[in-house]
């Protein structure tokens, strides 16, 4: 069944340009990723895909240019209250706690939803106690979903890294957010690993709007709509994957030209 995209953008940004000092990160970048859509940031090495990434989500603050985040724009929101209205991020590396198990880990994962004091917890107050089942039940959902249901007990850092990326992608997933950022999530993948992650991303996707930086084109080409392609920090070109590496800055930015 094809996704439904909302009309209203869930992320826009407009003429977003990021300097530090004498250097000129990214220069007049704008998009709008609609809900529920699957959208790609692709760029060579050092093209400024993952500032941009930051500054998206509320990590890095733009020199000059605006984001909106579900319609509202986000300049001097701190990133933790951005997270808390349904944003979520992974990282290039492996953001789990090794020496913790897979369940833990998970739990880790609900701090941006879980408002309870002290004293509720120590008290064991009848709020504290039903949202402490809601996790508990949330747990199970997301293990079942990233298919490590068998592997609760064991310690994180003994899982192969394919398996931690997908544990990964669960700790973003325990608030149940509504727009997630996956910076390089399939990096370092084998084979197998990356077909078991387009899997899991596919089955995530409905009800979520979900925006990847990542270097695998047939990643990219397998789950996005659409891709923006940014190359010395400037947009050249939003449009299809499969249509994108046929611009010629596009050809000239991954391949080189017969003069280099």
């Amino acid at each position: 069944m094809p996704t439904i995209l909302g009309e209203t953008p869930s992320v826009s940004a407009r003429d977003i340009v990021k300097r530090y000092g004498g250097v000129t990160a990214l220069n007049g970048v704008s998009l709008d990723v609609r809900e529920g859509e699957i959208f790609g940031i692709i760029g060579p090495n050092g093209a400024g895909k993952s500032t941009l990434f930051d500054i998206l989500c509320g990590i890095t603050v733009p020199s000059s240019g605006s984001v909106r985040i579900m319609g509202r724009e986000i300049a001097g929101i701190p990133s933790h209250i951005i997270a808390r209205s349904g944003v979520a991020r992974t990282f290039q590396r492996t953001a789990v706690f090794s020496e913790s198990t897979v369940l833990e880990n998970l739990l880790y994962g609900r701090h941006t939803s879980f408002r309870h004091g002290v004293m509720g917890r120590i008290l064991g107050s009848i709020s504290y106690m039903r949202d402490e089942q809601s996790f508990l039940s949330r747990v199970e959902e997301v293990l079942t979903l990233i298919g490590l249901a068998g592997e609760r007990s064991r310690k994180a850092g003994v899982l192969a890294y394919g398996v931690q990326r997908r544990l990964a992608i669960g700790i973003a997933l325990m608030a149940d957010p509504k727009i997630m950022f996956l910076d390089e999530p399939a990096a370092g993948m084998n084979g197998r690993e990356t077909t078991d992650f387009i899997a899991l991303i596919r089955a995530i996707a409905p009800s979520r709007t979900i925006l990847i930086v990542e270097h695998d084109m047939a990643v990219i080409r397998q789950l996005c709509g659409r891709a923006l392609v940014v190359v010395d920090g400037k947009p050249v070109v939003i449009d299809e994957p499969n249509h994108v590496l046929r611009y010629p800055e596009v050809v000239s930015a991954y391949l080189g030209t017969e003069d280099d």
